[in-house]
């Protein structure tokens, strides 16, 4: 794997699902496809949806937070 020249872009928005983000990122990041780039966008969520995804520590993994 290549983190520098992913082959894939993953895209993926959030707002206010703290109940569904840890098992959609775990989804995304069990995936057998390795070489790719996570872009995770959260839309100002009020819950605790921004702090579940910080929690990853994942490389593939860049956090937009509006």
């Amino acid at each position: 794997m290549n983190s520098n020249n992913p082959e894939v872009s993953i895209i993926m928005s959030v707002y206010n699902g703290e109940h569904f983000v840890t098992d959609a990122i775990n989804s995304i990041l069990n995936q057998t496809f390795r070489n790719f780039e996570f872009l995770i966008f959260n839309d100002g969520s009020k819950d605790g949806s921004l702090k579940k995804i910080k929690k990853f520590k994942d490389k593939r993994i860049k956090l937009y937070s509006f």
